[in-house]
C-alpha cells in the first residue's frame, strides 16, 4: 500500500512559467492550414516546381501577435479573390486555436495558377 505524501499545490498559471511560439512554428501550422483549402496546390507550374515547394508561409511574432504571409498556388480554374479569402480566414483561425498567437493580419499571395490537368489537349 503506498503512503500518501504531502501534495503540493500547483501555483497559479501565470506563475508557472511561460510558452514562447516559435515563429517557424506559426509558418508550419500556416502552411499546412493553406494546404487544407480547396483550390490551393502545392504544385507549381513549369521549372518553378524545383526551386520552392507551396504554400510557403512566413511570420514574425512580436508581442504575442503575429503577421503573416502565406504565398500559394491556385488550381485552374478558380476564383483567386475566394482562395485567398479562405485561405486567410482559415490561417487566422487554425494559427489562433492551435498556438494561442493573436494573428493580426494574413498576406495571401497568389505565386502561380496551376492547370491540374496534365494531359490536356489544345484544341485549335
Amino acid at each position: 500500500m503506498a503512503e500518501d505524501g504531502p501534495t503540493t499545490a500547483l501555483a497559479q498559471p501565470e506563475l508557472r512559467g511561460s510558452l514562447t511560439i516559435a515563429d517557424k512554428v506559426v509558418e508550419k501550422v500556416a502552411s499546412i492550414a493553406a494546404r487544407e483549402i480547396e483550390h490551393v496546390t502545392d504544385t507549381r507550374a513549369g521549372w518553378t516546381q524545383m526551386y520552392r515547394s507551396l504554400p510557403k508561409a512566413s511570420a514574425k511574432i512580436a508581442g504575442g501577435r503575429a503577421r503573416i504571409g502565406v504565398e500559394v498556388a491556385a488550381s485552374w480554374p478558380s476564383s483567386l479573390p475566394a482562395v485567398t479569402a479562405q485561405v486567410r480566414d482559415h490561417v487566422n483561425n487554425q494559427v489562433t486555436q492551435l498556438t494561442g498567437v493573436t494573428v493580426v493580419a494574413v498576406d495571401v499571395p497568389i505565386a502561380d495558377v496551376v492547370h491540374l490537368e496534365t494531359n490536356a489537349r489544345r484544341v485549335r
